[in-house]
């Protein structure tokens, strides 16, 4: 071989070796950039600096007799001896107690036990309840505005299932002074020598507890 071939084709070799190295090296170079890319980010944040707090309101309903002296008697003190067209009145103040604004109050009633008295629906006791905006006088009168709350409803009724009641204000804080009419339809039985008839109301006795209920007021959404 010519010897200055030789050297020629020697140096094109190394020359070669050198861009071949040089492209490596780039490569290498731009896999590091990529790298690089992938893992450096810039964040930023934002947060409160005050309030943000949440809050809960309540709903409390709450039942008590009359502070009026002459009918504080409620729902504690026994009815006795009550007979067909009699009525004797409990005076009841129900109040809305939480921050919370009801809807849809309704009473129902339970008895133990269970007898015609309120089970009968025409001759059992019957339930009339009343409203005052005020509270009702000793003499069982309104001298603020009277409003129906239930119209005359048979026990044998309400203790099927809860009823609805008409009250002027649900709103939290509101209170009613209600006027709960409890009484025995008129009607006539023969007690012949002494022996009461059958499906009689007389001599009967039942114990009933009296539940009033409100739900929450529809769900709002607020804008602020």
């Amino acid at each position: 071989m010519n010897k200055t071939l030789g050297i020629s084709l020697g140096k094109a070799a190394t020359a070669t070796l050198i861009k071949v190295a040089i492209a490596g090296v780039a490569v290498l170079g731009g896999t590091a950039l990529v790298s690089s890319s992938v893992f450096a980010s810039l964040t930023a944040t934002a947060t409160n600096t005050s309030g943000g707090s949440v809050s809960t309101g309540t709903l409390s309903l709450t039942q008590a007799a009359s502070g009026v002296a002459g009918i504080t008697g409620g729902f504690t003190t026994a009815i006795t001896a009550m007979g067909p067209g009699d009525t004797v009145n409990r005076y009841i103040n129900l109040t809305n107690g939480g921050t919370l604004d009801a809807i849809n109050p309704t009473l129902q009633i339970a008895a133990t036990p269970s007898n015609a008295l309120t089970t009968s629906a025409g001759a059992g006791v019957q339930v009339t309840v009343k409203n005052c905006t005020i509270d009702w006088t000793s003499a069982g009168a309104c001298t603020g505005v009277q409003t129906t709350a239930l119209l005359a409803t048979s026990a044998s009724v309400l203790s099927g299932g809860a009823a609805p009641l008409t009250l002027p204000s649900t709103l939290a804080g509101a209170v009613s002074h209600l006027q709960i009419g409890i009484s025995l339809p008129t009607g006539s039985e023969n007690v012949l020598n002494g022996v009461l008839p059958g499906g009689t109301i007389q001599g009967l006795s039942t114990a009933i507890t009296w539940t009033f209920n409100e739900t929450e007021r529809t769900g709002t959404t607020t804008n602020s």
